[in-house]
């Protein structure tokens, strides 16, 4: 017969038997470790990579180990205004295929003229991106003196005389978004580059809008001091109206009343932000815009793999 001492001593070695099975159990099991997504950053005009260096910072502060690249456009500050935008989204893809860490997926963010690129790249290379973030965006052109300040003045006379002749599409990358209302007709048919991207032409890209609809979000903002960007409703799709200088609101938008590149759409699943900043331009991606950025920007890169 057995004691009571010997079974109690028989029941405590089989409770630690089974806690040290269930310890090796746990232990051979693999680890999974929860990594952000990586984050592709593109700077705008006359411009280079170092100019997205501070958000770079706050991504990286806020977000252990998360890997930041920041694209430069050939030499930055001339080929950016040089380069015709279908050269630059070409330039600007082939980097991202390249590159091994960006293949799974990464929320991708450009400011001011970097807003089309990266929205084109979206929708022309098909790239695995999560969250789509511009600042100070572009993205239904500009048309306005304050914005050329950014460029040489000869450089101001050829785009604003003759923005949609083929030697200025050709070799200057602003005429490629200058979205002149007084004549669209001629900006459709002339302008190498937003109104393919915008899908404004008689014969649509469904492409493009396949790969916006793929976004789990995409942000816009415009600042309300910009004083280049005009108007600077641009960054939220709302250009002038044919043949005013009035600015388009979303029911008479083309963009939204015929979801040329599904932003209807993405409204309607509740997958478009729209912010309003509060700082000049030119400090879109600098400290002055950093409380803005934190508290309104910052969630749309919480996000993570394992």
């Amino acid at each position: 017969m057995v004691s009571v001492d010997d079974f109690i001593k028989n029941e405590v070695q089989l409770s630690y038997l089974t806690y040290l099975l269930f310890i090796s159990a746990l232990l051979s099991r693999p680890t999974r470790i929860q990594t952000y997504r990586p984050v592709v950053l593109m700077h705008g005009i006359a411009a280079s990579a170092s100019d997205m260096n501070e958000i770079a910072s706050w991504l990286r502060t806020s977000f252990n180990g998360i890997y930041v690249l920041s694209i430069e456009i050939g030499n930055g500050l001339d080929d950016s205004f040089l380069w015709p935008m279908n050269k630059q989204v070409d330039y600007f893809c082939a980097k991202i295929r390249s590159n091994v860490y960006l293949q799974q997926g990464f929320n991708l963010l450009g400011f001011s003229q970097g807003s089309v690129i990266v929205r084109a790249a979206v929708e022309r290379c098909s790239l695995p991106v999560y969250n789509l973030i511009t600042l100070n965006g572009l993205h239904q052109g500009v048309f306005g003196i304050p914005y050329l300040f950014k460029l040489p003045v000869y450089f101001r006379e050829l785009i604003t005389k003759y923005a949609y002749e083929k030697a200025i599409q050709t070799h200057v990358g602003v005429a490629n978004y200058w979205r002149d209302p007084m004549q669209l007709d001629r900006y459709i048919s002339d302008c190498h580059f937003l109104p393919d991207i915008n899908n404004e032409r008689e014969i649509r890209n469904e492409t493009y809008r396949t790969n916006m609809l793929k976004l789990n979000a995409f942000v816009m903002t415009y600042s309300d001091l910009d004083e280049v960007v005009t108007p600077k409703e641009s960054g939220w799709f709302l250009g002038y109206a044919p043949h005013t200088l009035n600015i388009e609101t979303l029911d008479n938008s083309r963009q939204f009343t015929e979801d040329l590149i599904g932003m209807r759409t993405l409204w309607e699943q509740g997958k478009l932000y729209r912010f309003v900043s509060h700082t000049r331009h030119q400090d879109g991606s600098h400290g002055p815009n950093r409380e803005f950025f934190m508290k309104n920007i910052l969630i749309f890169f919480n996000n993570t793999f394992f």
